[in-house]
């Protein structure tokens, strides 16, 4: 299940933070409204400020290296052609071979 995250954090980046930086946080459930324990800290015009984060329990999709290899090329041949169309087929085969293992997927 989802949850969000309420802070009360200072939002004055211009201003430097006169106590500690976050005074109040609560989890809740998704789609509830902020928790009083964290609204009871907060004053109008005081410098901080309610932040919401999304928690998130999805775990984060790697891509293969084929699909890296294949994004890498499809880019290397769209910027070529927008500003060499004329010598596009030359320019691109030189840098295939002259960064092989990143056109393959591999880490830069």
């Amino acid at each position: 299940m989802n949850e969000w995250l309420y802070t009360l954090c200072w939002g004055l980046r211009h201003i430097p933070c006169p106590e500690e930086r976050e005074l109040a946080r609560a989890v809740v459930n998704a789609g509830e409204s902020c928790p009083e324990s964290v609204l009871t800290h907060w004053t109008p015009g005081g410098g901080y400020v309610v932040c919401l984060d999304f928690l998130s329990v999805k775990p984060i999709k790697h891509w293969s290296d084929e699909r890296k290899a294949d994004a890498r090329k499809r880019n290397l041949t769209r910027r070529v052609l927008k500003t060499a169309p004329l010598f596009a087929d030359e320019l691109i085969e030189r840098e295939l071979t002259e960064r092989e293992d990143y056109f393959r997927g591999k880490s830069r």
